[in-house]
């Protein structure tokens, strides 16, 4: 456990007590992870996946008055798959797709702050110093959800909206050392929050219960220099 942790015990330690280890004990987590890769000349391909039994996870309660954290006993399932494949000597396209799935296993709900599923769908060109990308990224909404609840970073703040998030990029190496690059990011300026979302909690002048949005139609340029 972190300080904010063993500083917000709940009910698990005894009465009076001034040891904050007593309160909170630390995660213990049994995971099984596997994954596969096929590669060729124009055709990468990979999976991987866990399953885990979390122990004495340690979960946050923001429904009261002070915050509170005890200790659970939690289920976690996720995977990701992903290709990219090269068109031609030019053009590339991949895409990606990821889900977790967690459940609070002491109470039987679903464990917060979970991200819900996403995808990634790219293309990119290059030829010569020039090259050039498209990115569409599609969330999910996500209902399995415990308000109120989550980690030490943040809260569940009720189901979430599904988005879809449409980002353009160019790039030119001037020399071996010095990349020009620019870009817009949500280019069709959706209104949209992130699942995963805290503002306030930490002095920072935002609502602790509101989510804040992410930004929209966004211009940038940089540039970049090896040596």
């Amino acid at each position: 456990p972190d300080y904010w942790e063993l500083f917000s015990a709940g009910l698990n330690g005894p009465a009076g007590s001034d040891n904050a280890f007593d309160g909170i004990k630390p995660e213990k987590t049994t995971q099984l992870d596997v994954g596969i890769q096929y590669r060729d000349k124009a055709l990468q391909a990979w999976a991987s996946a866990y399953v885990g039994q979390v122990r004495d996870y340690i979960l946050f309660d923001y429904r009261g008055m002070s915050t509170q954290a005890d200790n659970i006993d939690a289920r976690i399932v996720g995977g990701e798959l992903g290709v990219a494949y090269n068109l031609n000597s030019n053009w590339k396209a991949d895409a990606t797709l990821a889900y977790a799935w967690g459940k609070n296993s002491s109470d039987g709900e679903a464990l917060p702050q979970m991200p819900p599923l996403e995808a990634r769908l790219g293309l990119t060109y290059q030829r010569d110093n020039w090259s050039a990308g498209a990115l569409w990224r599609v969330v999910d909404g996500q209902g399995r959800v415990a308000d109120g609840r989550g980690n030490v970073v943040g809260q569940d703040l009720g189901d979430s909206a599904g988005f879809g998030v449409f980002s353009l990029n160019g790039a030119y190496r001037v020399t071996k050392q010095v990349k020009l690059s620019a870009g817009v990011d949500n280019l069709f300026d959706k209104n949209y929050a992130e699942h995963l979302n805290l503002g306030g909690d930490a002095g920072f002048g935002f609502p602790a219960e509101t989510r804040i949005d992410e930004p929209g139609r966004t211009l940038w340029a940089k540039v970049d220099y090896d040596f």
